[in-house]
């Protein structure tokens, strides 16, 4: 199959005027349009014009916690697969199924039910792939456990760590911790040395505790400038060393609520595109009109969802919201997409098959209009959501 006509945003976040070939479930090749004419043996079903349109890659989400009234956390890996395909229809083909700090035994339920869904959602093309686990927890700083439920934190220890990465089999790809915590330093050494990505959050920590973990293997801060010590002059604390370390990845919650619109400029030019990774933080209410809200969950909907005492308790968007909401603050749509398909399958070590549009990887595209409405979603090489013009 060939898709033509559209602005394609290629291995160098630029857009070009390109044709993609796709065979099977990869891209076999980028072309020129130039130099890529549709010749008299294509038939109509071999190639796909979306004439004056862009085509960028599927959006990744790593930090997401349930969509449309089903969530991360659940029991049954049912909801999970409901979650990979509403986000689909999204432009968002891979996410991260983010489980929250719970009792122990929640955790591990939660942690082997996604390990299901993984292994179903593997031969259906019609859905988001699930790419990992996001552990937000256990080995969280009280002080600032936002909405977590505060009798389910745990001291860092690397025992509990361990059960949940032999319940995980290999799914979890990221862990988020307060650093400054005892015991943390044995929990990022074990976690780094598994493979698993350590982010610093829902923390108290100083500038020196926060680099003393960068030092330790520590990668990335989550939803940055939310649930940590903030900024101070005299006292920078972990954003101040999120900003300074030209290696750590800075998560940002980009629905202009959690984070004030001029403070995610501000993240955006002392960190650049490269080093900023957009997430929803989505609650399982996101997505949902007022008339489809549960009565029994007491989450409020405004702009974001909100507990009853008025603690932001996540997004009700998506990553794509997110995307448009940042070129809405003047970033370039190029580096906006960076941020929300590159940077997070490197947050999750699957760069090499997905986050961008090149020859090799796997083909999970998305077809935007001029106003950055999603009007076709391909994973996998198949279309699974819109319309082939």
């Amino acid at each position: 199959m060939k898709i033509i006509g559209a602005h394609v945003l290629g291995p160098d976040f630029l857009f070009h005027n390109q044709t993609i070939e796709i065979r099977g479930e990869r891209i076999a090749s980028l072309q020129e349009m130039a130099t890529s004419p549709t010749t008299s043996q294509e038939t109509s079903c071999d190639v796909v014009s979306y004439e004056g349109m862009k085509i960028i890659p599927g959006l990744i989400d790593v930090h997401m916690h349930g969509y449309r009234g089903h969530s991360c956390t659940a029991e049954d890996p049912d909801d999970l697969i409901q979650i990979a395909e509403d986000l689909a229809k999204e432009g968002v083909t891979g996410f991260a199924a983010g489980i929250s700090t719970m009792s122990a035994e929640r955790m591990g339920a939660a942690t082997r039910a996604a390990v299901q869904a993984s292994r179903q959602l593997q031969n259906q093309t019609d859905k988001a792939l699930l790419l990992g686990i996001h552990l937000e927890g256990p080995f969280l700083n009280p002080q600032k456990k936002g909405a977590m439920d505060e009798t389910a934190i745990q001291t860092p220890n690397p025992e509990t760590l361990q059960r949940l990465l032999d319940q995980g089999q290999g799914l979890i790809r990221l862990i988020t911790l307060a650093p400054e915590m005892p015991g943390a330093e044995a929990v990022i050494r074990l976690a780094v040395q598994k493979g698993v990505t350590v982010s610093m959050g829902h923390t108290m920590a100083t500038y020196p505790e926060a680099k003393t973990a960068i030092r330790l293997g520590a990668a990335r801060v989550t939803h940055t400038f939310n649930a940590m010590r903030p900024l101070g002059h005299r006292d920078s604390g972990i954003l101040g060393a999120a900003l300074l370390e030209d290696t750590v990845q800075c998560e940002l919650i980009g629905d202009l609520v959690h984070v004030a619109p001029e403070i995610c400029t501000l993240l955006y030019r002392l960190k650049g595109a490269d080093r900023m990774t957009l997430i929803s933080d989505s609650c399982q209410l996101a997505g949902l009109r007022p008339e489809e809200l549960p009565e029994d969950v007491p989450i409020i909907l405004k702009d974001a969802a909100y507990l009853p005492n008025g603690t932001l308790c996540g997004s009700i968007g998506t990553v794509m919201t997110m995307v448009r909401n940042m070129v809405s603050l003047g970033v370039p749509l190029e580096e906006a997409v960076r941020m929300a398909s590159f940077n997070p399958a490197r947050d999750l070590h699957c760069e090499n098959d997905l986050g961008s549009i090149a020859p090799g990887k796997l083909a999970n595209l998305v077809v935007l209009d001029d106003a950055l409405r999603v009007r076709a979603v391909y994973i996998n090489g198949s279309l699974v959501s819109g319309v082939a013009n």
